[in-house]
């Protein structure tokens, strides 16, 4: 059932009041009828709105699990909880010649965004909660834990000696197509137990912090602070963007506008000119970083584009206009 808004007239949800009743089994009179669909065309919350108006909107989508213990109540006859089949944990396990475990795998099956026929095994997507690869002789060489209700899917590498090889962290973006990006402390291993490397991310997936490297020894071969250099860079970048002075006129002529325009044909216009001084557009382009522009040239480009943006942006704050364009 779609979910009601405001635009639907009132009677709309009058009706499927009534309807979704009937097939509750429960009878609303006009009083209940009436408030309960003037709350469902009005915004809900889930800890205020009642139970019914959940329902009603297609939040809830199962019964309330009432009981009626006056004659006693036995557990193995309870049969209130019919849904629990969707979220079932399933585990699959693969052997070595040898007889050993090879793979061990538990997943849940998920209905994919996109689905259109729920009946067809295509419409569903295995979500790994657990996985753990053996060698023939039982050592665990892979284990990665994906726990429900959370982001982060952990991952760590084995020596054939079972001592850590490596230690990973992701924040998984999307569950279905497994799109991540790297966050918090990678960690590498020498076969000894001596560690090897160790880089941080931080949210972004960007280096951050104190990243180091080790001889087998554990001497540091490499280290670079990159929050620090990070922080130097945003610095100098704020002061040159600050010391740049334009007038409206001047702003315009830097983005190239001409004649008329409005806050999304400056926006518009600053995403277009910003995007070939963007390092991965011209990755994909098929050019090196040092073709066209240099580091410096690209950056005084960027604070120059972003301050006229700036500028303009200030200007019809200031001096509002009707916008008819396409955004």
């Amino acid at each position: 059932m779609a979910t009601l808004t405001r635009e639907q007239p009132l009677t709309t949800a009058i009706k499927d009041v009534k309807n979704r009743g009937k097939d509750d089994g429960v009878q609303y009179d006009d009083d209940d009828v009436f408030a309960l669909s003037t709350e469902v065309t009005h915004t809900l919350d889930l800890h205020q709105s009642s139970a019914e108006a959940l329902r009603l909107a297609g939040v809830y989508t199962r019964q309330s699990a009432v009981l009626a213990l006056h004659h006693g109540f036995r557990s193995d006859d309870d049969d209130t909880e019919p849904d629990e089949e969707d979220g079932r944990l399933q585990t699959i396990r693969e052997y070595h010649e040898n007889g050993m475990l090879k793979l061990m795998r538990t997943f849940v099956r998920r209905l994919r965004k996109d689905a259109t026929e729920p009946t067809n095994d295509a419409s569903y997507y295995d979500r790994v909660v657990e996985e753990k690869h053996y060698d023939p002789s039982g050592i665990c060489r892979l284990d990665v834990h994906f726990a429900l209700g959370q982001p982060y899917l952990y991952r760590k590498h084995y020596y054939p000696n079972n001592r850590l090889k490596s230690e990973k962290v992701f924040f998984v973006e999307d569950e279905e197509s497994m799109r991540c990006r790297k966050v918090g402390h990678w960690r590498t291993y020498y076969d000894n137990g001596n560690i090897q490397s160790e880089i941080i991310y931080n949210k972004d997936g960007v280096r951050c912090g104190f990243c180091k490297r080790y001889a087998i020894d554990g001497a540091v071969e490499w280290v670079k602070d990159y929050s620090r250099e990070q922080q130097e860079r945003l610095q100098a970048f704020n002061a040159k963007r600050g010391n740049l002075d334009l007038t409206v006129a001047e702003a315009a002529r830097v983005l190239g506008l001409h004649g008329d325009w409005c806050v999304h044909v400056v926006n518009r216009t600053f995403r277009s000119q910003c995007a070939p001084l963007h390092p991965d557009w011209r990755r994909t382009a098929g050019q090196k970083a040092t073709e066209t522009w240099e580091e410096e040239q690209r950056t005084e480009a960027f604070i120059r584009l972003s301050r006229a943006r700036e500028v303009l942006l200030k200007y019809l704050e200031s001096h509002p206009k009707k916008c008819s364009c396409e955004r």
